[in-house]
């Protein structure tokens, strides 16, 4: 059910913009999980990496959306701070990925993580290429079955090579 739209939007109407920014495959296999919701995938399904039993596009619009389970969440990178809002509501767990940035939701956001880990490694872009190898991310974790799969994925990460960091219990 979508909640709160003033119209009905599809797929037609959802351009690639420059918030487009796709996790690479590798991370997902690194975390060995299957999440319910991918709750800001990408419109075009041939760009999901995030195995998932349901996407929430810019369409379904995944901020007022209702969310359920293990989420995942790459959020648009220029406003993600109503999304780390969210993630940090969301008490069923799940992993962000947002960029390492100066903003007031960083706090926020490592208020509610159960993990953490700093990544960096190119993201794919709508035209295809790879961008974002210098950019440093957070990759943030909620729930202990996201924590294992953040210790796993930092494993893998060549630039975190296995550090990442866990809240004291």
């Amino acid at each position: 059910m979508i909640m709160d739209q003033l119209f009905a939007v599809d797929a037609l109407d959802v351009a690639l913009t420059s918030d487009d920014w796709y996790t690479p495959p590798w991370l997902f296999e690194a975390a060995g999980l299957v999440f319910d919701m991918d709750v800001a995938a990408p419109v075009d399904p041939s760009r999901r990496t995030c195995p998932a039993r349901a996407y929430l596009t810019p369409v379904e619009d995944g901020l007022v959306s209702p969310w359920h389970g293990l989420v995942w969440c790459n959020p648009p990178y220029s406003n993600a701070g109503p999304w780390v809002t969210r993630f940090a509501k969301h008490e069923d767990g799940g992993l962000m990925l947002t960029m390492g940035a100066r903003a007031r939701w960083v706090g926020e956001l490592m208020g509610a993580a159960d993990a953490l880990s700093l990544v960096a490694f190119p993201l794919g872009r709508p035209d295809g290429r790879m961008a974002g190898a210098g950019a440093m991310m957070i990759l943030t974790a909620r729930g202990d079955q996201c924590v294992s799969a953040l210790a796993r994925i930092a494993a893998v990460d060549t630039q975190a090579r296995g550090a990442y960091l866990v809240r004291p219990g």
